[in-house]
């Protein structure tokens, strides 16, 4: 081995050696990093503070508007329509007392002429029937004074044929058959006329001028709109916060035009029966002035929403209805951000709030987030909660 090889050899040892070294002293003299414990953040969520303040108690119901009457409008006589109402088309309202058809009365005012003259003729053979009476009685006066109080006539009973009584009461009972023919047909007349019972409005109709209708045809359909009724049907158990029939009030909500609209009713009474299937209470509403030209029209057929409201008992709190778990359970967040799971009492589950008489008092943090996993002293954390800080061993140095 020459001794440039020897020295190459040594140069790169030395090389090795001082690297090692180096290496070495960068280990020993490294800074040391902070051991921390690994820190899992409470999980967030969104709490409620019971309020003191009881709102009223809301239950709700939904049903179908119908008009308080609704008639079909039917003629009573056979006849041509001459006349038509210009009100009388689908939509458009009438006043009570308006002429809405007219049927050709020609037939009807000569049958009032031929009873008028039947009751002349009537009357005629009544005042006949009457002198005749009168004359045979007369007669007989006559005949029994000719006799003589001895004779045997004088003890002798009349007969009715010697006084024409039964030509009489005949005439009698013509009379009364003609008078009574002649207010038929007046009645018929008048009938020509279809009036309108009530102020309301049309829903539908058939009849035109021209038009031959006979007596009994349906020509339309009229509705009232003096009072509106609302059908809604309650569970038995909610019938405890309705407020009692004719005293009570009513708010009743719908859609129109796009938008919620409101109208206030009166609760006039309790339907006929309990329904046999889902066995709740049919409740009648009634608004006044469904039509009214200061509000927005309540219109029949509309499906709207009504509200029965009535005060909390004393000692209820009321929650949100997403704060009830199943099994009417809630959860509750004590002083120290712990998870409690509480056993309550529901008086009232209503559309957005649940009524309890036990297991919650005011003042207490209701918890209203979802949460997957519950258990009873698990630690959470509100929005506002200061964040959770990490802890360390106490040994090294943080890098």
């Amino acid at each position: 081995m020459t001794s440039q090889i020897r020295r190459r050899r040594l140069i790169a040892a030395a090389i090795v050696v001082g690297a090692i070294v180096i290496l070495v002293g960068l280990v020993a003299t490294r800074p040391r990093a902070e051991r921390r414990k690994p820190v899992v953040p409470p999980t967030t969520v969104t709490v409620e503070t019971v309020n003191a303040e009881q709102p009223p108690v809301v239950v709700t119901g939904w049903g179908t508007v119908q008009p308080k009457r609704s008639v079909n409008l039917v003629p009573q006589v056979s006849g041509r329509v001459v006349a038509v109402s210009p009100n009388l088309q689908a939509g458009a309202f009438f006043a009570a007392g308006e002429v809405l058809v007219e049927i050709e009365d020609t037939d009807y005012m000569l049958g009032v002429q031929q009873a008028l003259s039947q009751v002349a003729q009537a009357d005629y053979s009544l005042a006949t029937a009457q002198e005749e009476a009168r004359v045979a009685r007369e007669e007989w006066k006559r005949t029994r004074s000719d006799a003589g109080n001895g004779s045997s006539l004088n003890d002798a009973e009349p007969n009715a044929l010697v006084f024409r009584e039964p030509q009489l009461k005949q005439a009698e009972v013509g009379l009364q058959a003609a008078r009574a023919a002649l207010a038929q047909a007046e009645l018929s007349l008048s009938r020509c006329r279809l009036t309108a019972p009530f102020a309301g409005r049309v829903i539908n109709e058939t009849a035109d001028p021209g038009d031959y209708v006979m007596a009994g045809n349906v020509l339309g359909r009229i509705d009232d709109i003096s009072v509106a009724e609302i059908t809604v049907n309650l569970p038995h158990a909610d019938m405890a916060w309705v407020p009692e029939p004719g005293v009570g009030e009513a708010a009743v909500r719908g859609d129109y035009a796009g938008q919620e609209r409101r109208w206030t009713g009166r609760l006039a009474r309790l339907g006929g029966a309990i329904d046999e299937i889902s066995r709740t209470v049919p409740v009648v509403v009634e608004v006044d002035a469904p039509y009214s030209a200061t509000s927005v029209p309540l219109m029949a057929g509309m499906f709207v929403a009504v509200d029965f409201r009535s005060a909390p008992p004393a000692g209820t709190v009321t929650i949100p209805r997403r704060g009830l778990r199943p099994g009417n359970q809630v959860w509750v967040l004590d002083e120290d951000d712990r998870l409690r799971i509480r056993n309550v009492t529901a008086l009232h589950a209503g559309e957005s709030d649940v009524v309890l008489s036990e297991g919650l008092q005011a003042g207490e943090r209701l918890i209203t987030s979802n949460l997957q996993y519950v258990v009873d002293g698990m630690q959470l954390r509100t929005a506002d909660s200061p964040a959770p800080r990490p802890e360390t061993d106490g040994g090294g140095e943080r890098r």
